[in-house]
């Protein structure tokens, strides 16, 4: 005889007032409530790394090319997360980038958002611009971090005939700038502090912009059986001392 059902039924009864008439009458959760709830469905034990890959890339219309990734990984057993940097160069066909007529105004608002924020404005022609964000889970991973790049302590910074890029980590969180020369544009791409932000402003022409945000999450294989049970036991104790 299967017990596990019986058990995760028990604890539901155990968990629930005396007081109550009918133990199975729904009833509403406060905003509060479902911010303690959130996320307890994937239990710690079960992530075996967690990584955050950013880069951003820029093509002028001479094919010079200026960028760079910045790799952020923890894995299980891991006291420190590892930081790395690579960064992103193409010398171009021997021509002068056209000259930026156009102008950007506004947009200082796009900074201040929660949660996330893309924009990609432009004020030239025959631009192209990209933010790509993803999110990546995946079972039975080793869990590695990546080989390659510089490690990164508290910022790194790199130039190029097309721009200057520069990586700095303030504020619990990780941001990657690019500066365009030849006043073609700028990009910014930022995590942290609650917000995911990825932004591109293009003053020339001709010009190739990509910005890229990758969450992985490497998780450890368990039998779904015990993953309910556990489940079911994290979300009841956390809603008994408020009384449910």
């Amino acid at each position: 005889m299967d017990f596990k059902p019986l058990l995760v039924t028990f604890l539901l009864m155990i968990s629930l007032p005396a007081t109550a008439s009918n133990p199975f009458k729904p009833m509403e959760l406060t905003d509060a409530e479902l911010a303690q709830l959130r996320g307890r469905y994937v239990l710690p034990d079960r992530i075996i790394s967690f990584g955050v890959t950013m880069s951003s890339s820029w093509q002028n219309s001479a094919g010079q090319v200026i960028g760079a990734a910045v790799a952020l990984n923890i894995v299980s057993g891991q006291s420190q997360p590892t930081l790395s940097f690579t960064p992103i160069n193409q010398a171009g066909n021997g021509r002068q980038p056209l000259s930026a007529n156009g102008q950007i105004i506004g947009g200082a608002g796009l900074n201040n958002v929660q949660g996330v924020a893309q924009s990609v404005r432009t004020a030239g022609d025959f631009n192209q611009g990209v933010n790509d964000l993803s999110i990546d889970f995946s079972k039975g991973a080793s869990g590695s971090v990546p080989a390659g790049g510089i490690p990164l302590a508290s910022g790194q910074s790199f130039s190029n005939a097309a721009g200057t890029v520069t990586v700095t980590t303030r504020n619990g969180g990780l941001q990657l700038a690019l500066q365009a020369n030849h006043d073609q544009g700028y990009t910014q791409q930022q995590i942290g502090q609650g917000s995911v932000a990825q932004h591109a402003a293009i003053g020339g022409s001709m010009n190739n912009v990509h910005n890229v945000t990758a969450l992985n999450v490497a998780l450890r294989d368990s039998s779904p059986r015990t993953n309910m049970a556990s489940s079911a036991w994290e979300q009841l104790r956390t809603l008994r001392p408020t009384g449910y």
